[in-house]
């Protein structure tokens, strides 16, 4: 099952499992390993708009973004360390992408 299934179920009101938030975060460190290498990465468009509330991020906001967000809401990083969030919004910035 790939990530945007994934979200859609998220959106949808389906719980994502401890295997489906460690299929996410593989997911979310390939994307962040390949964001600098391809500007055609299905992850920098803009997701619909339901994902983008379910993620609770603002509308127009990025796949990579909701995803980044939904995992910081189901398995929050430890006190200390960079939410995932954040570290792809720093991403984003070091690759030259508007922020959504």
């Amino acid at each position: 099952m790939n990530y945007q299934m994934l979200l859609e179920c998220h959106a949808a009101g389906t719980a994502i499992t401890k295997e489906e938030a460690q299929i996410l975060e593989l997911e979310l460190d390939s994307q962040l390993a390949s964001i600098s290498v391809s500007r055609t990465q299905g992850c920098v468009e803009a997701a619909p708009d339901h994902i983008c509330e379910a993620a609770s991020v603002r509308k127009g906001s990025y796949w990579i973004t909701c995803f980044a967000s939904v995992l910081d809401q189901i398995n929050p990083v430890p006190i200390g360390k960079k939410a995932r969030g954040a570290t792809v919004f720093d991403k984003l910035v070091e690759n030259g992408y508007a922020i959504k």
